[in-house]
């Protein structure tokens, strides 16, 4: 993949957090869900990492793109729901 490709991820609200925690996506709850929402609501490049998630997607388990916490298990139900999340989330870029 071309630097080129990721050149959003300079725009990306998270680019300067040193709070890490709340992007990693355990799925225990304690609303986690709330959390990355708030976390990345309002960034300017939500689109674009989706996009790039999804292009990734069977790596992407475990952490939250795009405001959406994916599963670290990529065969249960909860982390195909995060992928139709995150494809509904890169087509409002279109």
């Amino acid at each position: 993949m071309a630097s080129h490709d990721r050149d959003w991820m300079v725009r990306a609200q998270c680019r300067d957090t040193t709070d890490y925690s709340v992007y990693d996506s355990d799925n225990r709850g304690g609303g986690q869900a709330e959390q990355a929402q708030r976390a990345c609501g309002g960034c300017p490049v939500r689109a674009e990492c989706a996009s790039y998630a999804l292009k990734f997607a069977d790596s992407i388990g475990g952490l939250v793109w795009a405001g959406v916490p994916v599963p670290e298990s990529p065969t249960t139900i909860y982390y195909h729901r995060a992928l139709d999340r995150l494809r509904a989330i890169a087509g409002q870029a279109a």
